[in-house]
């Protein structure tokens, strides 16, 4: 599964990229379905985070690695690259410049409302190609 993550550059800036979940693990279901899974993790707080019509915040780090499920409305996440790029509901992304300038965040459509899922430092997402 591809998402988006932006990330600290070595100048200290960020950027964005590709990365991929790997879905590897499977087996059929009851009804002969072929099911995809990705390896299990525990994530230690979960959280559903709100954020009004027109909010904005100027550059600041994400505060752990994490996966982020937009469930409504529209996010806007601006790099130091000079990119921005938007999710809407059912799209996932993958803060993980937790140093650096970091990025910033804008409202396009609100309220906007999503899950936070940290990841464990071992989890693995590599590089999509």
């Amino acid at each position: 599964m591809r998402v988006t993550r932006f990330f600290t550059t070595a100048d200290g800036g960020s950027a964005f990229d590709e990365v991929e979940i790997s879905v590897d693990a499977g087996a059929p279901d009851a009804w002969g379905n072929a099911l995809r899974s990705s390896d299990a993790f525990a994530s230690p707080a979960v959280r559903v985070f709100e954020a009004p019509a027109g909010a904005f915040q100027s550059w600041h780090n994400a505060p752990r690695r994490q996966l982020c499920v937009m469930m409504q409305g529209v996010w806007e996440v601006g790099t130091t690259d000079g990119q921005k790029r938007r999710w809407g509901p059912g799209e996932m992304f993958h803060p993980a410049d937790v140093d650096g300038k970091g990025h910033t965040s804008r409202v396009i459509e609100g309220p906007v409302r999503m899950v936070f899922v940290p990841l464990p430092a071992d989890f693995d997402l590599r590089r999509a190609e």
